[in-house]
């Protein structure tokens, strides 16, 4: 019955999680819906996912999502990954973000994700 518990409460995460964010707000003056979608989706620009900022609230999210793909590995898998290159490996995520200069990401054996320093 935990078992089944945990699971139901991580489905919910994850599905919570994966929400599209907000678009960004249309230029004072702008009446064009229509045309900030165009613009939002054009093939220049530059998806958020290889921009690589290094402020806390950036990190504390980026490592709030690993934490929850490590989670839901462990829970399917029933042991802690040795890397976050298994949770790419198995589809839990798409790629290794990048850590900030000078850290790296940790696995704890509780299936939290840590910044560490090198």
């Amino acid at each position: 019955m935990l078992a089944r518990t945990l699971a139901v409460c991580l489905l919910v995460a994850a599905v919570g999680c994966g929400q599209a964010p907000s678009s960004l707000p249309s230029q004072p003056g702008s009446n064009s819906t229509a045309t900030d979608a165009a613009a939002n989706s054009s093939p220049e620009a530059t998806p958020a996912a290889t921009v690589v900022p290094n402020d806390a609230t950036h990190i504390a999210a980026q490592l709030a999502e690993l934490t929850q793909a490590v989670r839901k590995y462990g829970v399917e898998k029933r042991r802690v990954p040795k890397s976050l290159d298994e949770l790419v490996a198995g589809g839990y995520l798409s790629q290794v973000p990048q850590a900030p200069a000078g850290k790296r990401f940790e696995i704890d054996q509780k299936l939290q994700v840590h910044l560490l320093n090198d």
